[in-house]
């Protein structure tokens, strides 16, 4: 009995270990990679050894570099898209904000291709719909329809076409408490709480097997005992 209290103890002792961890720090893809640490682990997952970061507005984004001292964050999309992303990325969830200054702009869909310097986003565009994002003080053609408004570092040009480019955050140390008391779901709390639910299952598991083997042994021991007794019987 006294080993299995000392292996639920250990048990104790690498469950409270592994779930701090889960909830300081995130996986680590690979050495060179960016290590993302409390309080910055927020939805962070390592996926064909790229760090990502889940965004319920749009999806998955890969982690470029971070720097902890001057607070930014440079992400890339993993579809090459970086104005889709800044048409979906709804940053008022989460504890980021843009590192750049942000203006608003507008998402215009044109039936036609525009002529002079009208520049369509090639990913969003196809052979039918030309996708348009310019600054918002422009009046809309009239074979456009808008599409939305929103306020991002910059208007589409082929010079800012990187998947990278302009995907810049910053946080604020206040945010991070802010969104984790206002919206605790954005975090991976919810992972911990299922770490621990498993380990209070496989703690039952070992306990039961625990108390399993001690009313063995018992008996085993009561058996032995018995077979004595009618020995010494037997010997009289």
């Amino acid at each position: 009995m006294k080993s299995c209290k000392f292996y639920i103890l250990i048990f104790f002792i690498f469950t409270f270990i592994k779930v701090l961890d889960g909830k300081y720090t995130s996986e680590i893809c690979n050495h060179d990679k960016p290590h993302i640490q409390f309080p910055f682990k927020v939805n962070s997952f390592c996926k064909n050894n790229i760090t990502m970061i889940n965004f319920r507005s749009y999806g998955d984004l890969g982690v470029k570099s971070i720097s902890y001292d001057h607070h930014k964050l440079t992400l890339f999309d993993p579809k090459d898209c970086v104005f889709q992303v800044f048409m979906n990325l709804d940053l008022s969830s989460t504890p980021f904000r843009y590192y750049h200054v942000v203006k608003n702009y507008t998402y215009f869909n044109c039936s036609v291709k525009l002529p002079g310097s009208f520049e369509q986003v090639p990913c969003l565009s196809g052979s039918k719909h030309h996708v348009y994002v310019e600054d918002s003080s422009l009046n809309v053609p009239n074979s456009c329809k808008t599409v939305k408004t929103v306020s991002i570092p910059f208007a589409y040009s082929s010079y800012v076409s990187d998947d990278s480019f302009g995907l810049d955050l910053t946080w604020d140390s206040a945010g991070f408490k802010d969104i984790a008391k206002d919206k605790p779901g954005w975090f991976r709390f919810q992972s911990i709480g299922e770490e621990l639910s498993i380990a209070v299952l496989v703690l039952l598991i070992v306990g039961l097997a625990c108390i399993k083997a001690y009313y063995l042994k018992k008996s085993q021991s009561t058996e032995l005992e018995n077979e004595k007794l009618l020995g010494d019987l037997e010997s009289l």
